[in-house]
């Protein structure tokens, strides 16, 4: 079961927004409620309606998105298809070849780690979301069956 994630993922948010007392006023739950959805000796697990309070303070949904992956979803913003098009190709280009590196770097001792592993989640989740969001694009082109006009690069951009 994929419920360590969801808990380091909790314990995660929880932290960005400046910790146990700072969540627990933003929430129906108190502070001891919370440490016990990060403990992974502890059977009790973030509700959905804390999880979402919490990812929208922390302006990004990292335990809805653990919570999904559990199930094997994937979370793709309502506002994907939008964007600049080749802004989005250059960023999965790099985040591509930091998920390559990180792979290579983890084989050097011909061995991945735990945390060697998280890394390569990390990386390759970054490679997914920014895939998803060309997906979207491209959805929306092929839906409105009329291409989309992209600005020539500036002068000087690599």
């Amino acid at each position: 079961m994929p419920i360590p994630a969801i808990k380091t993922a909790t314990k995660d948010v929880i932290q960005r927004i400046g910790g146990h007392e700072a969540a627990a006023s933003i929430t129906r739950v108190g502070k001891s409620s919370l440490s016990d959805y990060g403990n992974r000796n502890s059977p009790l697990i973030v509700p959905v309606d804390v999880a979402i309070v919490l990812d929208c303070c922390a302006q990004h949904p990292i335990i809805l998105a653990a919570m999904a992956h559990a199930e094997g979803y994937a979370l793709v913003p309502i506002h994907f298809g939008e964007g600049h098009i080749p802004k989005d190709m250059a960023e999965f280009t790099d985040k591509a070849s930091q998920a390559i590196q990180r792979g290579f770097e983890a084989l050097e001792d011909r061995k991945v780690d735990v945390h060697e592993a998280h890394e390569l989640v990390r990386c390759m989740g970054d490679v997914i979301r920014v895939a998803e969001h060309i997906r979207g694009s491209m959805g929306k082109i092929i839906s409105e069956n009329k291409p989309c006009l992209v600005d020539a690069p500036a002068a000087g951009a690599a």
